[in-house]
């Protein structure tokens, strides 16, 4: 009771944090959008899921009267305006050094941002804690939590699906050939601008910005892009023959719903901008699959010699 006084006052001092080196203690992750594979699931590399629970709530407050000092809290009553919540139903923890590249939080960060490209789900990760997130109820106000991804807005680029362990295999058994990738620096451009596309604020950017994901891994250059982006995708994406030229059609189409909301305004349909989501993201797996970065003349010799690329 002495403590909600103070608090209520705005006389409490909450206790000093646990010490806490982000640079070598580990981090734990919480990530919503996605359900954990089994109770724990090993990455390598130090990483690995488990099963966790835990929800972000985040209501505005409104208040109707002043606080009676600075340090106290406005008196109720209050009023709560457009509650959003995401729930952290998975955990990632990094023990010991970051070993693929990145500092400690963008290896989180990637391991996430892989995931969203390989399941095409809403993923996030909006709280990273110094603790398994079972343990924080423990001690709240010792524990060391920050906010990370919190943003609420996302596109729907893809219907929603329930990943499977195929999917966390994947992830598993491709996290270091993609680490590996990140290093040029145009597959990284190409995947940091698709990762970034779900947060657009709306449709006619987020197929522009799919697109431009996609040219940038392909380098059309500067004369016939549309023909040269397209067939190349054509080639990269199927093999010689029939599926492959009604392939390039269809890709055409869909480059024509970028360039009119690009140039003209118009909103793309939800199949054209999940279309151009989802060729984008089979063409960042695919290099990934493969271990290298697609060269755009020789998918065009191959589709004029109508051999594999």
């Amino acid at each position: 009771m002495d403590r909600l006084e103070a608090i209520i006052e705005g006389d409490y001092q909450a206790p000093v944090r646990d010490p806490f080196d982000i640079d070598t203690d580990r981090l734990f992750g919480g990530i919503s959008g996605v359900p954990s594979p089994a109770e724990e699931f090993a990455l390598g590399y130090g990483l690995t899921f488990r099963r966790t629970y835990a929800k972000l709530t985040a209501p505005y407050i409104l208040a109707f009267a002043p606080p009676p000092k600075p340090s106290a809290p406005n008196p109720g009553p209050w009023a709560a305006v457009g509650e959003k919540s995401l729930t952290m139903d998975l955990e990632l923890e990094l023990a010991g050094e970051a070993k693929l590249g990145f500092n400690r939080i963008n290896t989180l960060w990637f391991v996430v941002a892989l995931m969203r490209l390989k399941m095409a789900l809403p993923i996030k990760m909006p709280v990273l804690s110094d603790r398994p997130f079972r343990t924080v109820p423990e001690n709240t106000e010792r524990a060391n939590v920050f906010p990370v991804e919190v943003q609420l807005q996302q596109l729907l680029t893809a219907p929603v699906t329930k990943p499977s362990n195929a999917d966390f295999e994947w992830l598993r058994d491709n996290l270091s050939a993609a680490a590996e990738l990140m290093k040029d620096p145009v597959f990284n451009r190409s995947f940091q601008t698709l990762d970034g596309g779900v947060h657009s604020q709306n449709a006619g950017a987020g197929i522009v910005i799919a697109w431009a994901s996609l040219e940038t891994l392909l380098r059309p250059g500067n004369a016939r892009i549309t023909e040269r982006v397209c067939r190349a995708l054509a080639a990269y994406l199927n093999d010689p023959g029939p599926e492959r030229d009604r392939a390039f059609t269809y890709i055409e189409r869909c480059y024509a719903a970028r360039g009119g909301a690009a140039h003209a305004g118009t909103p793309p349909e939800a199949e054209q901008l999940q279309t151009a989501f989802r060729l984008a993201r089979l063409a960042l797996l695919r290099s990934i699959e493969r271990r290298e970065r697609p060269d755009i003349e020789v998918l065009l010799q191959g589709w004029r010699t109508k051999s594999v690329a």
